[in-house]
């Protein structure tokens, strides 16, 4: 049985972003595996032209390939470009009303009658059969659809963002208190809620969310793409590795937490690393980095081979202190069986076992510099940590077999209906 999903987002899904990633990864595989889906997202682009006619487009996926589609000339004419300014002097007001960063305050998002247009248009024109959404924000809009088509909605929840929203530095309790209630709405509201890890789902227990409504579909990987078999000698060549230790650090590098973790690096580990094996090296991977002058530290900017420049590297070290969900960057590292140091916070969900699968800490102290002393000078040790990681993320975090229980899901609400 074929079922037809449409994934809605208030992201653009042509940003570099970890929760797009997820995105594009579990519609490209749900599409292999008994689904047709078709992504409704938000456009970033910002010019004259696009207040008056909007460039958004809608993604087909069909075995794993997506296609773009445009939206008939009425969607886009002047309202969409008109609501999506609106949205954003409203949610800039409310960020300093408030004292929380422009970039985590996404409130107005929630308010947006042309995401309810552009759902209502696919959910019609692609005879759609279920409806899920990310995000807290983009609950409410699609729960309207829902109701209007008499179909089922899946409410996919990257992390708990109350939770994590309550671990950032910029952000007001109040704001965050906001969100936990939205979010407690839209999972009741909701006919399913995918997590993406044994905690969060702890945690929506914990705010009376029943326990059979919420199922784990954990973040994952491509294994075949991200592998011990990827060569890293090309960029170590490139930026002159070779015989070098060399740590990885990668992601959205102007993300608050990324940009503490890498702080905490140079300023804390990296010198002390550096007094006793002046020979090794830091890359840091990945879009908007700051301007970064220090020795023996490589700012690559965003990279298309991704899986290389994890493979050039022997140790990576992942010191967040904030943030939430799973992270998505640890699933890469161990994928391609390297030997990670992290944080309980960057470890946090993955079920990893200390000293097995990672070596962690609680905090990026002095304990954490001795982890990654330790795996320098022991090569035994990293091929042991980074074995073991790849094989948990082949029983445990592999998209192929995580995308069929979501369709499982889809199929079981789709015929509850029909029934």
């Amino acid at each position: 049985m074929m079922v037809n999903v449409c994934i809605c987002t208030d992201l653009s899904l042509e940003t570099y972003h970890g929760g797009v990633d997820r995105i594009i990864k579990f519609a490209t595989h749900i599409s292999k595996n008994g689904a047709k889906v078709f992504l409704v997202d938000r456009s970033i682009k910002k010019s004259l032209s696009s207040l008056l006619l909007d460039g958004d487009e809608y993604y087909r996926v069909e075995n794993g390939i997506l296609k773009k589609h445009v939206y008939p000339f009425y969607l886009r004419f002047l309202f969409p470009g008109l609501i999506k300014l609106l949205q954003e002097i409203l949610n800039k007001g409310l960020s300093v009303l408030i004292r929380t960063h422009v970039s985590e305050t996404t409130l107005f998002y929630a308010i947006d009658p042309y995401l309810v247009a552009k759902l209502l248009f696919v959910c019609k024109k692609e005879s759609v059969d279920l409806i899920q959404c990310e995000f807290p924000t983009t609950i409410f809009p699609s729960f309207l659809v829902k109701s209007l088509f008499s179909i089922p909605l899946v409410y996919d929840a990257h992390n708990v963002e109350s939770e994590r929203l309550r671990s950032m530095k910029e952000v007001s309790k109040l704001y965050a208190a906001f969100v936990a209630q939205m979010e407690i709405l839209g999972a009741r509201i909701s006919d399913k809620v995918f997590v993406v890890s044994e905690k969060d789902k702890e945690q929506l227990i914990a705010l009376n969310i029943p326990c059979n409504k919420i199922k784990v579909i954990p973040n994952s990987v491509e294994i075949d793409k991200f592998s011990p078999a990827v060569d890293g000698m090309t960029v170590r060549n490139k930026y002159g590795l070779n015989g070098k230790m060399v740590f990885i650090l990668h992601g959205s590098l102007s993300y608050q937490p990324n940009k503490e973790a890498i702080a905490i690096l140079l300023n804390d580990i990296m010198p002390v690393i550096l007094k006793k094996y002046p020979n090794c090296h830091l890359l840091l991977v990945g879009k908007d980095p700051s301007e970064i002058s220090k020795p023996n530290v490589l700012v690559t900017g965003f990279v298309e081979n991704l899986p290389e420049y994890i493979a050039a590297a022997d140790i990576a070290l992942v010191p967040l202190l904030r943030g939430g969900g799973t992270k998505i960057k640890m699933l890469e590292y161990m994928a391609c069986g390297k030997a990670i140091v992290s944080t309980i916070k960057a470890a946090e969900g993955l079920n990893l076992e200390n000293e097995r699968d990672a070596l962690i800490c609680k905090y990026p102290n002095a304990e954490f510099t001795g982890l990654v002393l330790r795996a320098i000078e022991d090569s035994n040790l990293r091929k042991r940590i980074g074995e073991n990681a790849r094989t948990k993320v082949e029983s445990f975090y592999d998209w192929e077999k995580n995308s069929k229980k979501a369709v499982d899901v889809y199929h079981s609400l789709v015929c509850l209906r029909i029934a």
